[in-house]
């Protein structure tokens, strides 16, 4: 019986836990194993109102994994260096679909996002599901992808070649893994097959019915599975936006492979 009382958000991805209480899922291994789990079943979990301090922040984090240090060029919150400060008042944005740090060879395996100021109206997040989306695609689709490698680039000291469909590495399931914001090329098809292929899947995998869309409310936090989903932060608002966000450790994304029959995989 699960210790969390949880409902879905949406028909493919996300579930929310009901009057979430921070020191349970902190303290209580029956939630912290039941919060593992959503996270896997439903690649992304909501918790309204949760507003954790900076060091429940990254203990939360730790619910799920090892939580790392950020990248060296990303801001930090000052005293709290595990912590990433996204603040629109110096000018970032994320507004096109992406999975974190696909250009390292290890990507982090999740990440937990907090809303610390809202703007009050615009300003959402939405997730896709990854595994959803590579599951509908056609049988021929998915043997064109099968072997397929796709370098990820966010500068010369920022690269990594990653399968296009990987194999979840806790559920095993099949996910798309190819992103708008650093997916440059797949490596093994002609420059002009690729050309044509590559924007067709970042499409797919944008499609509405694979997604969900948080409205933010201040103290909101949000955790999602960093291998099996992608994000997009909508720069439709005015005033200030910032989010704190701490990622988990991760490892290697390795390939998914069809069988004969294209609907097994082998490893």
């Amino acid at each position: 019986m699960s210790t969390l009382e949880m409902h879905a958000v949406s028909g493919r991805i996300g579930t929310e836990v009901i009057d979430p209480d921070l020191g349970q899922l902190l303290a209580d291994e029956g939630a912290r194993t039941d919060l593992r789990q959503a996270v896997l079943d439903h690649h992304l979990v909501v918790l309204r109102g949760l507003d954790p301090t900076p060091e429940e922040h990254v203990q939360l984090a730790g619910v799920l994994g090892e939580p790392i240090v950020p990248e060296d060029h990303l801001p930090k919150r000052d005293g709290h260096p595990l912590v990433c400060r996204f603040d629109s008042a110096v000018g970032y944005k994320a507004d096109r679909w992406h999975t974190d740090g696909t250009f390292r060879d290890i990507v982090p395996s999740a990440a937990v996002l907090v809303m610390r100021t809202s703007p009050g109206t615009g300003g959402d997040t939405t997730w896709s599901n990854c595994a959803a989306a590579y599951q509908d695609l056609s049988g021929g689709m998915k043997r064109l992808l099968d072997g397929r490698r796709a370098l990820h680039d966010q500068g010369p000291d920022a690269k990594a070649v990653h399968p296009v469909v990987v194999a979840h590495p806790e559920t095993g399931r099949p996910v798309l893994f190819v992103n708008d914001i650093f997916t440059r090329q797949i490596m093994n098809l002609p420059i002009d097959e690729s050309s044509a292929l590559l924007p067709f899947l970042i499409r797919h995998v944008g499609r509405p019915e694979f997604t969900y869309r948080h409205r933010w409310a201040e103290g909101d936090v949000v955790i999602w599975d960093n291998r099996s989903t992608q994000h997009y932060a909508l720069f439709d608002f005015e005033g200030r936006r910032v989010v704190e966000r701490v990622h988990v450790a991760g490892g290697p994304m390795d390939a998914y492979h069809l069988d004969v029959d294209g609907d097994r995989a082998t490893q």
